[in-house]
């Protein structure tokens, strides 16, 4: 039977209603709860100690954590309605839901104010699963704020009461905090995932893997292994694919990625998702996460109209107040695929705010903005803004800039975002540059674990026109051959001479003339020469 405002339950109490609409919201099912909610509210005038601001901070923290468009002030509400003889627990809830609350709106003073309050109220309680709750908003208020050192240290403490109070879920959420955190402050791939296996073993052994908390954990888990190329175990963690109605944050963010994670590989999803609508389905909480996601499937798709109006709302939040660092960061992140989009395909005609110089134009404000905020490294957002650089760039300027994005990938351990720059560096090298060379085994050892069809392509293509443009074998002798294989042998021109019977001044006049001919600049390019070419080899 359906439940709605209609339905049953005509003169059901303030808090049965209030459980059918926590059932509703987690089944995706957000209007209809809405509808209860409303209903418990005015059971809740009618009944003697039922909190209207507890159902009020209820309401808000369900929209959080639904995929809705409703603009509500829920929060705002429930602060108004506490009263000095409020449930104790009620008011501290009703404290940190609307600080937190605040700080994302663009209010941080005020939001860390309300904060404050709920600890101190907290401290010396004795109550632990209490402590748990108020630590562990504080340490992802802290986060949006960018005081990461302080929201570790918030994630442990909740860590510490989670256990202690059996609160499991939050114990839970500890994990993918503290490698948030630890992601925003190193940018290191390898470091958050980690922490998220170490998260996603505990939530198996708690018996937690299939609650939201567990879900969310898995989702993260799976993001980092994807940036760490290690694609089979992404796999495995994926699972069979869900018929899913989008109705909540999992489901929305689990299409997302899987979207990303075969668009990536160069494979057409089965079903391609609506990313505009499931985007704006989603509170404005998670939108510039979401918008990172959608952003780079949809320009991997090549469909540019989604790229456009996504690319329109990304633009939108950028405008607005951006939580440091996440938003800010996943907005770079959004941009960046946008101009990826662009890159190279004259054809592309988009609105001209979305013009790839525009377009960076807003990348470097967002960094810079973010960059104020907070004295985290942000390794992984460097070399992001750097390809992005790369790729708005004229030829001859874009170097620096695709040698930076390598370096910060390679540290950060995000292998999958390091093909795709490698490749942009060894385009820009010269016919018979040796160092092209060793970009493309890179990029080919990389793309073969991965199975990333469109970039072993492209590693194909770079090679096919580097041997379309170099010398073939014909223009050495035969003599000037073996002085090549010798060469490439690492043998010195007096070693070559010793082995061929001949002068040392012949083996430089050798040497002088093979250069000319192949046109390299030196013998390491020669050597590369030679290993390309299978003639030389047979000779």
């Amino acid at each position: 039977m359906t439940i709605n405002g209609d339905g049953e339950g005509a003169a059901a109490s303030a808090e049965s209603l209030r459980l059918r609409a926590e059932d509703l919201f987690r089944a995706g099912r957000a209007d209809e709860a809405q509808v209860l909610l409303i209903r418990a509210l005015a059971e809740a005038d009618k009944e003697a100690g039922t909190s209207r601001a507890a159902l009020l901070e209820r309401m808000g923290r369900y929209l959080d954590a639904a995929s809705t468009s409703w603009t509500h002030d829920y929060f705002e509400q429930a602060l108004a309605e506490l009263h000095e003889d409020e449930p104790f627990h009620s008011r501290i809830k009703v404290l940190c839901s609307a600080g937190f609350a605040y700080v994302q709106q663009g209010r941080p003073d005020d939001g860390m104010r309300l904060l404050n309050e709920a600890i101190t109220l907290t401290q010396g309680a004795g109550d632990v699963e209490l402590e748990t709750t108020v630590y562990t908003i504080a340490a992802e208020t802290l986060m949006a704020l960018g005081s990461l050192d302080e929201s570790l240290d918030c994630t442990r403490r909740a860590r510490r009461a989670g256990m202690d109070s059996g609160h499991h879920p939050l114990v839970i959420r500890s994990y993918f905090n503290e490698a948030r955190a630890t992601y925003l402050r190193t940018g290191s791939v390898s470091d958050a995932m980690r922490i998220r296996r170490a998260g996603l073993k505990c939530a198996a052994g708690l018996g937690q893997l299939d609650t939201e908390e567990g879900n969310t954990l898995r989702l993260a888990l799976i993001e980092d292994l994807i940036e760490a190329a290690n694609w089979p175990e992404a796999d495995d963690l994926l699972g069979p694919e869900m018929n899913s109605g989008h109705g909540s944050l999992n489901e929305v963010e689990e299409t997302l990625v899987r979207c990303w994670f075969s668009t990536w590989r160069g494979q057409r999803p089965v079903t391609v998702p609506p990313f505009t609508e499931l985007v704006e389905s989603s509170s404005p909480l998670h939108q510039a996460y979401l918008l990172s996601l959608a952003l780079a499937g949809a320009a991997r798709l090549k469909d540019y109209r989604s790229v456009e109006e996504l690319t329109g709302r990304a633009l939108g939040h950028a405008e607005g107040f951006l939580a440091p660092p996440s938003s800010g960061l996943y907005i770079i992140d959004a941009l960046a695929s946008a101009i990826e989009a662009q890159s190279g395909r004259r054809h592309t005609v988009m609105h001209p705010e979305c013009a790839p110089r525009r377009l960076l134009d807003v990348v470097e404000r967002v960094y810079q903005e973010t960059r104020r905020h907070v004295s985290a490294r942000y390794e992984l957002t460097d070399g992001v803004v750097s390809q992005a650089r790369a790729l708005v760039a004229a030829p001859e300027e874009a170097a620096p800039h695709w040698d930076h994005a390598i370096l910060v990938f390679r540290r950060t351990h995000a292998c999958a975002r390091l093909v795709p720059a490698l490749l942009g560096r060894a385009a820009l090298c010269e016919p018979g540059d040796p160092h092209a060379e060793m970009l493309l085994v890179e990029a080919e050892r990389i793309a073969e674990w991965m199975q990333a069809g469109p970039y072993l392509e492209r590693i194909a293509q770079l090679r096919g026109a580097a041997e379309r443009s170099e010398p073939s074998a014909a223009v050495l002798t035969g003599r000037q051959l073996e002085v090549v294989a010798l060469l490439a042998d690492g043998q010195t021109d007096r070693e070559i001479a010793e082995r061929l019977g001949l002068s040392v001044r012949t083996v430089n006049a050798h040497v002088v003339q093979i250069l000319t001919r192949l046109g390299v600049r030196n013998r390491a390019e020669t050597a590369a020469w030679y290993y390309r070419s299978g003639p030389t080899r047979q000779a």
